[in-house]
This record gives structure tokens, C-alpha cells and sequence, in this order.
């Protein structure tokens, strides 16, 4: 099951208004909004809208009114094994619930809605305080409050986790133990009970307890002075050392040495700098003359350039003035031969006219005739297409009665043969008696006379043998031990999952099934004969139809004619009026063609004089443009040795150049060395100060004398408290081990849930294990380098985490059972740091490869890095 779509109406934040979110998606999607935005209002309508009956008027309930009234809706759309389903509540107000299909069929209403999305919600679902929802401020993995309704929230939890973990992790073998192992673990718990607590602590009055305190207090007297001991030693030796670094850092010939050091490489580096001056000015100086040797050499190439040009536009006036000429006498030709075409083509076109007319007046009166046999096809065509519609619609009817699905089958007929399995151990256990009778006496069971024949008995039995006594018949202790109970566990899995495909039996399922599927062929078919029908659907078909039978009713006037004489004589007046065209076309193309080339001519001719005029303005004398050339070309060499000079000074000076990026490093070294020995210098004398302070306040108290005694009468007590110690870990290690074969068999229990956790938990405590409680199958206690750390010892942050884990790793078992259900996180993680907070980010990810998860969460920022798929709220008034 995944959540798609969420609607809240007149709910609480959203009075008055109509609240939604659409195209919720696979894996992590999040709403990151402020505080009051209506997140959490989300939250409870989505939790109302499963765990709430739509007529109830509990005060969690009308808590869903907002505070100017009216009825609170809610709505969800899923997404449960391919197929789109709609749930719609309303409460206080006209209450009602439904369920609608992706076609927007209500399919179940009121009680049936109820009991429909009870059915969905036994499948894994759990509430806000339950398995995969978590609450927004809670921490926990059960609601901690001892009213009814947490006490009923805790039981249905436990009653999920227990089914859940039983269906992944398969029959659990018989417990070990009996009632001698229960009488020695009882003289072994007494024991350890007049000496320790139930967690093998000291028991308050107790001679190991008053044995321990003695030693602890002795301890922390002892641990108090040998820590003063321990400090006045190190402030000692701190002052030593602190007078040696003191005397160190305020050497004058040091700080001599390095003020002279620093002085040298300032002037290194401002003579490097002076240099680096020098280049930047030489590199100048070159470019300018490399600039100026480029100028006067594209000088030169544009004044031979104009002296070519002023050559050719002479040459090209002179050619098109006689081009000119000889296009003008070509053009006046092609006139004439144009005029006399354009006649012939009229005359040719107006016999073509009349003969088209008459032909269109014939064809008119042939279509009418062929339009009215298309419509009589046509008609029967569309009475096959609807009466193909009615059949498509009855076959989806009595389709949509089966809800059943290969999947629910193949659930219910592994669910009958984990029964039938059970259901044969069980009687494979039966202890078989053959009663046979010689005489009138009888055997009686219960005070009822059995008859001859075979009895199985399955329990401790006793039989009346009349004028003998009694026989009691014991089939063994253990035998069959939790077999009854688990059977009994199978049955029900069995009917809910015939319920889910209901039907009484796996028979009726099955014939349940091949129906559902026998239709959806037939629909298939249909829908096939129905679309070969009515191509476009019936209403194209339908205007088909109509547009032929407007056809047919169209009447030519006159009579028909000899089409093919009509068709003749009109192909032999277009064939007269096309080869007029063509020849009147050819005349046309020709003398625009001419006329073109003579316009073109003449352009040519007046742009190669406007050319010529202006080329000759541009070099204006000739001798004048021969000198300038003259001098271009003797300036030349002058510019090229002015360049290479340049050059070779920019050289010298980059061979010559020191590094500078070299002598500024050294200078910050240098000054870096100086200020540090000046601080080094102030810290060192502010922290002997402190020092000295300590070592005056304890110099006179004596600590070596009083910590030999403190020392002694520790010693003594501490070997009383081991030997009780030792009593109480051995009585311990008894009871571990007659404890262990009892446990081994309910180990099979927590393996797939620490699959699931361990990996997880290892993402944000590399090398920690959870421990699982037998009862409760929850986790109670960290296991962190060897040490158990309870649950409710732990940092809110840490349980936080931890709780949230343990919710993502039912929701992979719920996956691995079949049944994926999402899991909604409102405002978790609120207590996490920012390295947790990251490490959690990526255990949801790890989680939601193949699992929808929804964050709500008011922390924009810190949530940011949470990657996702980000909701947006759509919110209209009503």
C-alpha cells in the first residue's frame, strides 16, 4: 500500500478551507514548512481517517472541528497492488465514509467502508503511538500512559509485532523446560534474592550491600585524595615546565636574531617588488612597438590594396556598358512573343471551363446514388458496434463483483497449507488406543461407555475400566507443547486470508479467480470486436453515418451523362489549354527573364561608374599615393630593431628576477615567529600564576599519611564485597545457563527483526546490538563495547533514533511478509545532533529503496540535506 494523495476539508487549521497534497511518490517524500503551517493537522486526519469510525463523537474526535464549527472531512488516495482506491470520511455533521475505485465508483459505503478499511488496516497498519507511525513528540516505541486507550494501543501493537514476526520467521520449536527446571530456578532466584536485586545489584540491607557501601565510600574517600596527590604532583612539575619555556621565550639574543631576520627579508621583498616594477614597464614598452610595427605594416597593405582596386573598376565599367547593350535588343524580341501566347491561352481556357461544368453536373448525380448504399452499410455497421457496447458493459458489471487477485489466492493457499501442515503434527502426536471387548463391561471415558474401535488420545486421559479401576494414559509432558495454540493461530491466518478473497473456502477462491479472469478475456475480446467496429468510437461512427445520408440526399438537376465522354473531352481541352499554357509560360519566362538580366545589366554598369568615382575620390594623385607608399616602406626597418630591443630587455629582466611569491612567505614567517613568541611569552607567565596558587593551597595538608589508611581499610572491605560477589555471580551463571535452552527456542523470534536493525543501527553506532525483550518483542537495552545500556538510561536523542530504527526495520518485515505499508514520521528527529541527524538521513534512504516514507517536519534547514522528493500544500477556500 502506498499513500498517493492526502485532502483535508474544514479539519481543524484548514476551517473553511480545503487543504491537499498530491503526487506523493515512492521512496522519502517531505513537507518542510514553519511551525503552525497544519503539518501535524495532516497527520491526525490521516490517523482519523483509518482509526476513527466515521459515527464517533469521542473528544478525539471533535478535537478534528476547527473553532468556528462544522463537519471535519478527510480523504486519502492509495495506491494498493497497482490499482487507485479513494478513503472519504466525515464526522459530527451528515457522517460518512467510502471507498471508491480508480473509475470513481463507490464500492463500499458507511459500515462496509469501515469494515474495508479495517480489513486493510489488520494487514500491517499501525497508529500514530503503534509500529510505523511516529508522533510528533514521541520518543518511545509504545504508549507509556496507563489509560484504556494506551493500554488497547499497546495490546493491538503487540498483537501485530507478535504476527508479524511469526509469519517471517516460521514455527517455533517446542519450549524447553518443565516443572523441575521451574522448581530449581525458583531455590536459585531465592538465593540470589537475599543477596542482590533483580539485576544483580547489592539488595539495600543486605551484607553485600552493606559491604559495597562500605567499600565505595572508603573508595571515593581514598579516589578524593589521591586525586589531590595526583594533581599537586602535576601542578609541581606543570611549574618546572613552565619555568623553562618562560626562560626560553624571553632570550634577547633570540628575539635579536629574529627582529634582524625579519628586518633582512623586508628588504628582500621590497627590492623583488622593485623588479617586478621594472618588468611591467619593459613588457609595456614592447607591446607599443610591436603595435606600432603592426599599424604602419596594414598601412601599407591598404594603400597597395586601393591602387589594385582603382585598376579593376575601370575594367568593369567598360564590360557592362556593353553588356548593356546587347540585352536591350533581346528584350524588345521577347515582348512580342509574350502578346501573341497570352491570346491563345484565354481561348484554350474558356473551352476547358464548359467542359469541367459539365462533367462536375454528371459526377454530382453519380455520388448521390453510391452515398445512399454506404449509409445502409454504415447503419447496420453502427447497430453490431452498440449492440457489442451493451455486451462490453454487462461483462465489466458482473467483473467488478470479484475482487479477488492472484496475489490474495496464492496468500490464502499458502496460509491452507501452513493449517494443513500443523493440522498433521498435531494428529501425528495422538497417542492411538484399539479397545476390543470380550465381554458386556465397557471402558468409559467421562462416564461415557466407549465403543469398540480406535481412540486417539492428545492429552492426559483418564479412562474408568468398571470392576479393575482406573488407567490414566499421558501422552507425554511436552508433547504438543504451544502446537494447539499455533494451529490455532494458522486458522486464523486462514479465514482473514479468505476473507480477503472472500470466499468461504480455497475452492470457491480458486473458481472465484478463473471467473475474474475468464471475464477479463471476454472484456478484452469485446472491447477489441467493439474498437474494429466503431474505429474513433460509436459518436465518429454516428457522423459517418449522418454524413452519408446527407450525401445521398443531394440530387443533381438534370440528367446524369456519358461520364466517359464527359471525362474524355475534358482531358483533351485541358491538354489544348495546358500546352497553351506552357507555351505562354515559356514566352513569359523568357522575357522576364530578359528583362531581369537588363535590369540586372544596367545595375551592373551603374554601380561598376559609382564604383570607379569613388575609388578614384579615395586615392585622390597617384603620385601622391606612390610617395606615401615610400615612406611606409623605409620606416618599416626602423620599427623591427625597435622591437627587437625591447625585446631583449624584457628577457634580461626576467633572467635577473627574483621570486617574489618566495620573499613574501618569508616575511609573514618571519612575522608570524615574532608575534607567536610574544604570545607564547603572556600565556605562559598568566598560567604559572594559576599554578603557583594551586600548589600554595595544598602544600600543607598531609595527603600521604591519610591515603596509607584510607588504602588499608578499603583493602578489607572490598574482599568482603567479592566473596559475595563471587556467590552471587555464580548463582547467576547457574541460572543463565537453565535460562538458556528456554530461550534458544524463542531466539528463532528475533533473528529476522535484528536483520532487518543491525544494519541500520550500524550506520550511527558501528559494532552496537540491540537486545530484544522475550515479552514485549521490543528493544530494551543498547549493547555498546560489552555494556547494556537500558532504553530509559539512554539520551532522548539516542532513543529517538533508536525508536525510529526499530520502525523502519518492521516496516522491511511488513515489506518481506507482503504487506508494504508506508511509514510517517511528524517532527522526529528533533533531539538529534548534526552528525546523528546525517547518519539517520541515510539509514531512511537505505530504508526507502524499495519503502515509501513521509517526513513532515517545521526544521527547513536541517532537513534540507534529507534529499527527497519535497510536497507542496495546495490550500482553496470552500
Amino acid at each position: 500500500m502506498k499513500i498517493r494523495a492526502i485532502e483535508l476539508v474544514n479539519l481543524r487549521r484548514f476551517g473553511g478551507q480545503r487543504a491537499r497534497i498530491d503526487g506523493i511518490g515512492d521512496g522519502i517524500s517531505v513537507l518542510a514548512q514553519p511551525n503552525e503551517f497544519g503539518k501535524s493537522t495532516f497527520f491526525d486526519g490521516l490517523h482519523a481517517l483509518f482509526f476513527q469510525h466515521h459515527r464517533s463523537k469521542t473528544a478525539q474526535t471533535r478535537a478534528l472541528q476547527p473553532h468556528a464549527g462544522g463537519a471535519p472531512e478527510a480523504a486519502v488516495e492509495l495506491e494498493i497492488e497497482g490499482r487507485r482506491f479513494r478513503l472519504e470520511k466525515r464526522w459530527l455533521s451528515r457522517q460518512s465514509a467510502r471507498v471508491l475505485d480508480d473509475a470513481g465508483r463507490v464500492i463500499a459505503q458507511e459500515d462496509e467502508a469501515e469494515a474495508w478499511i479495517e480489513r486493510l488496516t489488520g494487514q500491517g497498519l499501525a497508529g500514530p503511538s503503534g509500529l510505523l507511525w511516529v508522533r510528533q513528540g514521541l520518543f518511545g516505541l509504545e504508549p507509556e500512559g496507563s489509560s484504556a486507550a494506551d493500554k488497547a494501543e499497546r495490546e493491538r501493537a503487540f498483537s501485530t509485532r507478535r504476527d508479524l514476526v511469526a509469519s517471517v520467521a516460521g514455527e517455533i520449536d517446542a519450549m524447553t523446560g518443565g516443572r523441575r527446571m521451574d522448581l530449581v530456578l525458583t531455590r536459585v532466584a531465592e538465593a540470589l534474592a537475599r543477596l542482590a536485586t533483580g539485576t544483580l545489584k547489592p539488595r539495600a540491607g543486605g551484607e553485600w550491600a552493606r559491604a559495597v557501601d562500605e567499600a565505595a565510600g572508603l573508595e571515593a574517600a581514598r579516589v578524593g585524595l589521591e586525586d589531590k596527590a595526583r594533581r599537586l604532583t602535576e601542578a609541581l612539575a606543570q611549574r618546572a615546565g613552565l619555568m623553562r619555556n618562560l626562560q626560553a621565550l624571553s632570550d634577547p639574543e633570540a628575539q635579536a636574531r629574529e627582529a634582524a631576520g625579519l628586518s633582512a627579508a623586508q628588504e628582500a621583498l621590497q627590492a623583488a617588488e622593485r623588479h617586478a616594477e621594472q618588468m611591467r614597464r619593459a613588457a609595456s614598452d614592447l607591446r607599443l612597438a610591436q603595435l606600432t610595427a603592426e599599424q604602419s605594416a596594414a598601412e601599407i597593405r591598404a594603400l597597395q590594396d586601393l591602387r589594385t582596386r582603382l585598376r579593376r573598376a575601370a575594367e568593369a565599367e567598360a564590360r557592362t556598358a556593353a553588356e548593356l547593350d546587347k540585352v536591350d535588343a533581346l528584350t524588345a524580341e521577347a515582348a512580342g512573343q509574350e502578346r501573341a501566347a497570352a491570346a491563345r491561352h484565354d481561348a484554350a481556357a474558356g473551352a476547358s471551363s464548359a467542359a469541367q461544368q459539365a462533367l462536375d453536373h454528371a459526377r454530382r448525380a453519380h455520388l448521390a446514388t453510391a452515398a445512399q448504399a454506404r449509409a445502409i452499410g454504415l447503419a447496420s455497421q453502427l447497430a453490431r458496434a452498440e449492440a457489442q457496447r451493451n455486451l462490453l458493459e454487462e461483462q465489466v458489471a458482473a467483473r467488478a463483483v470479484f475482487r479477488i487477485t492472484p496475489a490474495a489466492l496464492a496468500r490464502a493457499e499458502e496460509a491452507q497449507a501452513v493449517f494443513d501442515r500443523l493440522t498433521a503434527q498435531e494428529e501425528s502426536r495422538h497417542v492411538a488406543i484399539r479397545l476390543d471387548y470380550a465381554g458386556e463391561a465397557r471402558v468409559r471415558l467421562d462416564g461415557q461407555p466407549l465403543e469398540a474401535g480406535s481412540l486417539r488420545v492428545q492429552r492426559v486421559t483418564r479412562l474408568d475400566l468398571p470392576g479393575i479401576g482406573g488407567m490414566t494414559i499421558d501422552p507425554g509432558l511436552g508433547a504438543g507443547d504451544g502446537l494447539a495454540e499455533t494451529r490455532a493461530r494458522a486458522g486464523d491466518a486462514l479465514q482473514a486470508a479468505l476473507g480477503a478473497c472472500e470466499a468461504p473456502d480455497l475452492a470457491a477462491a480458486r473458481r472465484a479467480l478463473s471467473e475474474a479472469q475468464r471475464l477479463d478475456a471476454a472484456i478484452e475480446a469485446t472491447r477489441a470486436m467493439l474498437a474494429e467496429l466503431a474505429e474513433g468510437g460509436l459518436d465518429a461512427l454516428r457522423a459517418r453515418l449522418a454524413a452519408a445520408r446527407a450525401e445521398a440526399g443531394d440530387t443533381a438537376d438534370g440528367p446524369a451523362g456519358d461520364l466517359a465522354a464527359l471525362e474524355a473531352a475534358l482531358a483533351q481541352a485541358r491538354a489544348e489549354e495546358q500546352a497553351a499554357l506552357a507555351v505562354r509560360r515559356e514566352a513569359e519566362a523568357r522575357h522576364g527573364q530578359l528583362r531581369e538580366a537588363r535590369a540586372g545589366a544596367l545595375a551592373a554598369h551603374r554601380a561598376a561608374e559609382t564604383a570607379q568615382r569613388e575609388i578614384a575620390a579615395e586615392a585622390g594623385d597617384l603620385v601622391d599615393l606612390a610617395a606615401r607608399l615610400q615612406i611606409l616602406s623605409e620606416a618599416q626597418g626602423q620599427q623591427a630593431e625597435a622591437c627587437a630591443a625591447a625585446a631583449a630587455l624584457l628577457e634580461r629582466l626576467r633572467a635577473e628576477a627574483p621570486d617574489l611569491d618566495t620573499a613574501r612567505a618569508a616575511v609573514a614567517r618571519l612575522r608570524a615567529v615574532c608575534e607567536g613568541r610574544q604570545r607564547d611569552r603572556a600565556s605562559c607567565e598568566t598560567t604559572l600564576a594559576g599554578v603557583n596558587g594551586v600548589i600554595g593551597a595544598w602544600a600543607d595538608e598531609g595527603i600521604e599519611e591519610a591515603l596509607d589508611e584510607l588504602r588499608g581499610r578499603e583493602a578489607a572491605a572490598k574482599a568482603r564485597a567479592a566473596r559475595y560477589e563471587r556467590e552471587v555471580k555464580s548463582l547467576a551463571l547457574l541460572r543463565e545457563a537453565l535460562e538458556a535452552a528456554r530461550r534458544a527456542a524463542r531466539d528463532t523470534y528475533f533473528g529476522p527483526v535484528l536483520r532487518e536493525l543491525n544494519p541500520l543501527l550500524s550506520i550511527l553506532h558501528p559494532g552496537a546490538q540491540l537486545q530484544i525483550d522475550d515479552s514485549s518483542l521490543l528493544p530494551v537495552a543498547l549493547l555498546r563495547e560489552g555494556q547494556a545500556e537500558g532504553l530509559d538510561i539512554l539520551s532522548g536523542g539516542t532513543r529517538e533514533q533508536l525508536a525510529v530504527l526499530t520502525r523502519l526495520a518492521f516496516a522491511r518485515l511488513f515489506a518481506r511478509a507482503g504487506r508494504a505499508v508506508p511509514v510517517i514520521l511528524d517532527d522526529a528527529l528533533v533531539h538529534s545532533d548534526d552528525d546523528r541527524i546525517e547518519a539517520m538521513f541515510t539509514a531512511l534512504h537505505r530504508v526507502a529503496l524499495d519503502q515509501q516514507i513521509i517526513v513532515l517536519t517545521c526544521r527547513q534547514r536541517a532537513f534540507a540535506s534529507l534529499g527527497g522528493a519535497r510536497m507542496d500544500v495546495t490550500v482553496s477556500a470552500l
